[in-house]
């Protein structure tokens, strides 16, 4: 586990993570983290060295919604061996074939689950193996892999937080009153007079934090602030 913690940069950590999965005897390595409540699929950390082409597709056709082992992940705690009769509906089945194709073919998933409600998995998957042999392999390493797991998220957090700040929108301290106030139920009149200003001028705050979370209405955006955890509607 040493060379999680001495990693000085992202890709040496994760190229750490990667050898640790070899050892014990995985061909490949995927780590997310949805950083925080609330967040959408598409705002996770991810770092893997899955083919590209196969990433590609996985987002392209959103698979992400019909996957067991993230479903498994976002509401378990326990570790998941998987392999071909996990994925048991049509969907699932044809997901399952374009990930054979690309070498990912049984594996075990081990959900995260963080003190700051950070939702994830950290996957070690294998080629071409039989459910019997992936058995035997969990068995032997399991203690370890979960031991990983945990390490893995703890030296991550400072990747995991550069990531989180990136896709949080820079507001103005009068945009965040604004928002906070429009949390709390308030009209744009009861904000004007608040501020002892126009409503004019709070539309022009309220149209300018739309744009930055890229929303259509503000109690869109004061849902996504809050589940940002940028404001507190209580």
């Amino acid at each position: 586990m040493a060379p999680l913690w001495r990693a000085t940069d992202e890709q040496s950590w994760f190229d750490a993570l990667a050898v640790l999965g070899k050892r014990c005897g995985f061909d490949q390595t995927l780590f997310a983290v949805i950083p925080r409540p609330g967040m959408r699929f598409s705002d996770v950390y991810l770092r893997s060295d899955y083919a590209s082409a196969w990433r590609d597709t996985y987002d392209e056709r959103a698979f992400v919604r019909i996957d067991p082992t993230v479903s498994h992940c976002m509401t378990q705690t326990a570790p998941l061996i998987w392999s071909s009769s996990l994925f048991t509906d049509r969907g699932q089945q044809e997901m399952y074939e374009e990930a054979r194709r690309h070498g990912l073919c049984t594996g075990i998933s081990l959900p995260i689950h963080g003190p700051k409600q950070e939702v994830g998995m950290l996957c070690f998957v294998c080629g071409d193996q039989s459910a019997r042999e992936l058995d035997n392999q969990v068995r032997r390493y399991l203690p370890m892999l979960t031991l990983l797991r945990d390490v893995a998220f703890d030296t991550a957090q400072r990747f995991v937080a550069s990531h989180t700040a990136s896709l949080i929108p820079k507001l103005t301290p009068r945009e965040y009153e604004c928002l906070q106030w429009t949390a709390q139920g308030k009209s744009t009149w009861e904000i004007a007079k608040i501020f002892g200003c126009s409503e004019a001028t709070v539309n022009f705050h309220m149209a300018n934090i739309r744009t930055k979370f890229g929303v259509s209405s503000r109690s869109a955006a004061a849902v996504k602030a809050t589940r940002m955890g940028l404001i507190d509607p209580d």
